[in-house]
């Protein structure tokens, strides 16, 4: 897959984004399967990988956002995983990576439109991590911690 020129434009303003707002995310295989990885640090001191997969249709088209560690992500009493509930609403989850990894619901893709940058979608995975680590010690679901985009 090669970048159009627009998009290669495009791709280069989203690095710059990162570069200055979020230190430890960058692009890799820039001309083929490009993704954004990094990892964020929650509230509680805890380390997640993510992945955000840049699709050959972007910026008109939604990424997908993945956590690739760890994995798997345990539910509330460690005696399940967050992939066990596949796609969820209520825990704002879409299917699962074939490496495993959980996918983040960050925007439905039929609202998704070029105005939306990485950088968003990145912050929307970050809260999602903070409402799963409340799942996690509360049992509740993420989608009380985050409710729905209007």
């Amino acid at each position: 897959m090669a970048w159009s020129e627009k998009q290669r434009y495009r791709l280069a303003q989203e690095k710059k984004i990162l570069e200055k707002h979020l230190l430890g995310f960058d692009f890799y295989n820039p001309t083929d399967h490009t993704y954004v990885f990094g990892n964020f640090q929650t509230n509680c001191d805890n380390k997640y990988g993510v992945r955000v997969e840049i699709p050959s249709g972007f910026p008109d088209q939604c990424p997908k956002a993945y956590i690739t560690s760890p994995n798997p992500l345990w539910g509330y009493r460690g005696t399940e995983t967050i992939q066990s509930y596949g796609v969820s609403h209520d825990m704002h989850t879409l299917s699962t990576h074939e490496a495993g990894w959980v996918q983040v619901c960050h925007f439905k893709s039929e609202r998704w439109n070029a105005s939306y940058t990485v950088y968003k979608v990145l912050i929307k995975v970050r809260l999602w991590l903070e409402a799963y680590e409340g799942h996690r010690s509360t049992g509740r679901i993420i989608n009380n911690f985050l409710g729905t985009m209007e």
